[in-house]
């Protein structure tokens, strides 16, 4: 089931866990399987089925089954299908805070608050190609089992399992000192980006403009539409709309209210262009969708 996060400003898990594992699936003429977002969670993609490429800010990696992408928190990430096969994937995220030990006793060198503050980095890309990075897979695999599996104290289970990769990483040595800054045009490019999505995600049940969307970075409105594609691979009122289609989604999952609330509620007020791109999106009607969560599968 197709699973859009752009900001994401959610609590990921429950109070005093924050974890959570999502499973995406997407059908082979699917191309964009994630588009492009940030949170201030680390993330970790497991690829299962097929292959995709993957960009983390502006860096591409093409992900196979059985290999695995690490985002830093912050990271504008994204995913597309370029081979036109089926596509599933585990997205892991959860707060570093959960991990770390804030004890003052503790020795700085092998606590994780570099690794909070962003003065070192884990490996972008691990693939089962490396016998290094074979290990670490083992670990995350490891990880999807216990949480499929849910057993008393499986929490505890995650937890020591995050450990232990990331104890993994630092025998290996294979830390980097930060991502090197990027240059002002570069940073600039992503804080706009940034602000374009926010003011989408606040406004999305209202009636938005081009030229209102331009107008929030200060560009014209045929060049904010280059600016935003090349940046996003999305056009934007397309981008829009995979927020108004997740956020009725989220409404249709939840059962408590009819398809038009939902489509109303979400920023659209044309029942059959809601209708379109929630089949675009999802392969089903909004009906079929909400009579599936309904059955409990």
């Amino acid at each position: 089931m197709y699973e859009f996060r752009y900001y994401e400003n959610k609590r990921h898990g429950r109070l005093g866990f924050p974890f959570e594992i999502y499973r995406v699936e997407h059908a082979k003429e699917d191309q964009q399987i994630l588009p492009i977002h940030w949170h201030d969670e680390m993330e970790i993609i497991f690829m299962d089925k097929g292959q995709a490429v993957f960009r983390i800010e502006d860096r591409e990696f093409p992900l196979h089954a059985g290999d695995a992408l690490i985002v830093h928190p912050g990271e504008l990430h994204s995913g597309y299908n370029v081979h036109a096969t089926e596509v599933t994937y585990y997205a892991m995220v959860f707060k570093l805070s959960w991990i770390a030990s804030d004890h003052p006793e503790q020795d700085g060198e092998h606590d994780l608050s570099a690794l909070i503050h962003g003065k070192v980095k884990f490996p972008a890309y691990l693939t089962s190609a490396n016998d290094v990075h074979a290990q670490l897979l083992t670990r995350i695999r490891h990880m999807l089992l216990k949480y499929e599996q849910q057993h008393p104290g499986y929490e505890l289970g995650l937890k020591g399992l995050l450990l232990l990769l990331f104890s993994d990483m630092y025998e290996h040595r294979l830390l980097d000192q930060g991502s090197p800054q990027p240059n002002n045009q570069r940073a600039e490019a992503r804080n706009l980006i940034k602000k374009v999505i926010s003011f989408m995600e606040m406004h999305a049940q209202d009636k938005v403009e081009l030229d209102q969307l331009a107008a929030v970075i200060s560009l014209s409105r045929s060049h904010f539409c280059r600016f935003f594609k090349t940046h996003t691979g999305m056009r934007p009122l397309e981008y829009l709309n995979f927020i108004r289609i997740n956020n009725a989604a989220n409404l249709l999952r939840n059962g408590n209210c009819t398809v038009l609330e939902a489509a109303v509620e979400s920023g659209f007020h044309h029942p059959s262009y809601f209708t379109k791109w929630f089949k675009k999106i999802h392969h089903m009607t909004p009906s079929a969708y909400k009579a599936l969560y309904a059955t409990g599968v």
